[in-house]
């Protein structure tokens, strides 16, 4: 059993934020920092934590501003940057993670975005990176007057609320995870004006810099995944090159963690990072 713990902290713009962490009842062999997705939370990855922490592997985690236990307006952060910021803070001076001890990124949908930014910017102390669903591009065509209406109220009304779009129906196909979702307090529906663009244009971005990626990433996505595009994560993997691994899962849907066959998901990854930790 996970030995579980919280933590209350303040993101370096007086944001008040909610950490946690599960550390297995063995000296662990790897920690593992975990970025949830839009509209969610760090509670919502029980399964993976009692997977990887009865493999000896420590999760760390924290809600991401304006999601969860976290401050903030839901959906809502005024720049992409301070969600950056966070993550760099929360590994630097919340998380308590051993950095003489090997560590990975893990991040879900927009919390793959939130990693793959971060390694870029900051490509030291990680020993690689895990994206799954990275919303580089989404799989569907958001509403064009949701868009424009977006892009000219950014600036003038940032915290403009509209909903996310997501269809959970879509997210995975376990019937009770959708259930227990519906059910959760904790998560909400909306993105602001200002994250929705912003998160689309860092997306693209990303795509764009993919070529500067230079150091390991395993990028797991659903054929199957209705909400963040697997062609986009195949043609970011395609200009990593040799560094990226791409996995794709035929016929799973958005949340890899919650599909039926998720200890396939979970088994692959650790798989994966113990190699990366073989190869040092």
């Amino acid at each position: 059993m996970a030995k579980y713990s919280e933590k209350k902290w303040l993101a370096n713009d007086g944001m008040p934020m909610h950490a946690v962490r599960w550390q297995p009842d063995v000296e662990p062999i790897m920690t593992v920092c975990l970025i949830h997705g839009l509209g969610e939370h760090s509670g919502r990855y029980k399964d993976m934590v009692e997977y990887y922490t009865s493999c000896g592997v420590e999760i760390v985690s924290f809600d991401l501003r304006g999601h969860g236990k976290s401050g903030g307006q839901r959906g809502h952060s005024a720049d992409f940057q301070q969600m950056i910021r966070d993550i760099k803070c929360f590994i630097d001076e919340v998380s308590n993670i051993d950095v003489a001890k090997p560590w990975f990124i893990y991040g879900h949908s927009l919390g793959a975005t939130l990693t793959i930014q971060y390694a870029l910017s900051h490509p030291i102390g990680f020993k690689g990176v895990v994206l799954s669903s990275p919303l580089f591009k989404p799989a569907f065509e958001p509403a064009k007057w949701k868009l424009l209406l977006g892009r000219l109220v950014q600036t003038g009304w940032p915290t403009l609320s509209l909903s996310n779009e997501i269809n959970e129906v879509a997210l995975c196909r376990d019937k009770e995870i959708l259930k227990s979702r519906a059910e959760d307090s904790l998560i909400h529906h909306r993105i602001s004006a200002r994250l929705g663009i912003q998160m689309l244009s860092e997306g693209e971005k990303l795509l764009r810099k993919a070529s500067e990626v230079d150091f390991p990433v395993l990028l797991m996505h659903g054929d199957a995944d209705a909400i963040t595009s697997h062609t986009a994560s195949t043609i970011f993997a395609e200009r990593v090159g040799q560094q990226c691994c791409l996995k794709i899962w035929q016929g799973f849907y958005h949340e890899l963690h919650h599909e039926p066959e998720k200890e396939k998901v979970f088994e692959y990854g650790l798989n994966w990072m113990k190699r990366e930790l073989q190869r040092l």
